[in-house]
């Protein structure tokens, strides 16, 4: 045989390859869409399996399989087959994720894309009913396994937050994969972004997750504070905000006290003979928070009133020890408990009220005796 042959013989059996396996994949993908689409949910999810088993066509019946799981979810012939079918279903959305990561140029996932959205959604609206149900371990199980679908997804991190009322204490420490600045960047993100994130019921989300911050003994006062100060951004402040808001003024002094901030740095102010223009209201920070309160507890304490402390640490050290930076620090001496009465001390000072209307995006407030400290990011 020659070397022409060898090649039209060669070429005769691919074509004839292909007509035998091609045509077996796509009968088997359009299949389990007509089951699907059929709304013979049970079939489909049985041709699927089976096609999984003989590794055939595994996207097409991964996908189709979780959306008829999704279609039966309440079924009791399903839930013979599986004891928890949402997490199923996720399953399969799983599997396409990790093929699409590792296959950018496959079209697969952006061609079905609200399909998987529509399993994902599910999952989360099973999750939040879940949670407002009280059944927090389940609404935990199904977050975790749409996090580890999706670890950077914002919204995903927010809602599993919202499991443990934001307290970024105990998320990081069930969660290790991020840490507290990632963690309130992220939730900063979402609520800046509520109307996107939350469509139509962003408004009644952020009053609800206030709500629920306020009634927990271990508020995060960085998110809270977020909440408070966006919200006027992006709502009309309404009776029930603004009666949340009074509440919170009552129960933290610091946010009171940011509060204060925050409406002169929204009119502007003369620091000495300089007019200085309005500058965007800032938000609390956790660790700047803790840094002030530590050190405020520190010269109480020890009964001295200086920005270097007695160990020689500069207020910039102190903040980097909790893990953060700044590059501002007020400190006032005042035995009064009234924080607008502290707030016009420093106003009044040039050095002290510039420090006030900088360009800084977050502030953490501390209070101990005599003793308050204010620092700026």
């Amino acid at each position: 045989m020659n070397q022409k042959t060898s090649v039209a013989v060669i070429g005769i059996f691919l074509l004839l390859w292909s007509f035998f396996i091609f045509p077996t994949n796509i009968s088997a993908q359009n299949k389990v869409q007509k089951l699907y689409e059929g709304e013979s949910y049970m079939k489909c999810i049985n041709l699927c399996n089976k096609n999984l088993g003989k590794s055939i066509d595994k996207q097409n019946s991964n996908l189709y399989k979780s959306l008829s799981i999704i279609e039966l979810v309440n079924d009791k012939k399903l839930n013979q087959m599986y004891s928890d079918p949402v997490s199923e279903a996720l399953k399969g959305i799983k599997r396409n994720e990790k093929y699409a990561n590792s296959h950018p140029s496959d079209y697969f996932r952006s061609e079905n894309r609200y399909r998987i959205d529509k399993v994902v959604r599910f999952a989360l609206n099973t999750a939040d009913s879940s949670y407002n149900k009280g059944d927090l371990k389940y609404a935990d199980k199904i977050l975790k396994k749409i996090r580890a679908v999706y670890p950077k997804n914002n919204l995903y991190l927010y809602k599993y937050a919202k499991l443990f009322n934001f307290n970024s204490i105990a998320v990081i420490k069930k969660d290790k994969t991020i840490n507290e600045k990632d963690l309130h960047k992220r939730l900063y993100e979402v609520i800046n972004n509520c109307k996107k994130y939350f469509n139509g019921q962003s408004r009644q989300e952020l009053l609800d997750d206030l709500n629920l911050m306020y009634n927990d003994t271990a508020a995060d006062l960085e998110t809270a504070s977020t909440i408070l100060v966006l919200y006027p951004q992006k709502f009309k402040q309404d009776a029930e905000f603004q009666i949340q808001a009074q509440k919170f003024q009552e129960k933290y002094w610091q946010i009171k006290m940011l509060f204060e901030v925050n409406n002169t740095r929204a009119t502007g102010v003369a620091c000495g003979g300089l007019l200085m223009e309005p500058k965007p209201a800032i938000i609390l920070s956790n660790c700047l928070c803790r840094t002030a309160q530590k050190y405020a507890k520190y010269m109480n304490k020890e009964d001295f009133f200086s920005h270097t402390g007695k160990d020689g640490s500069s207020p910039w050290q102190r903040a980097s020890k909790e893990g953060c930076s700044a590059d501002a620090e007020n400190l006032a001496e005042n035995f009064t408990k009234n924080t607008n009465i502290v707030v016009k001390q420093w106003l009044n000072s040039e050095g002290h009220c510039k420090n006030i209307m900088g360009f800084h995006t977050k502030a953490g407030f501390g209070h101990a005796g005599e003793y308050w400290v204010q620092m700026f990011k």
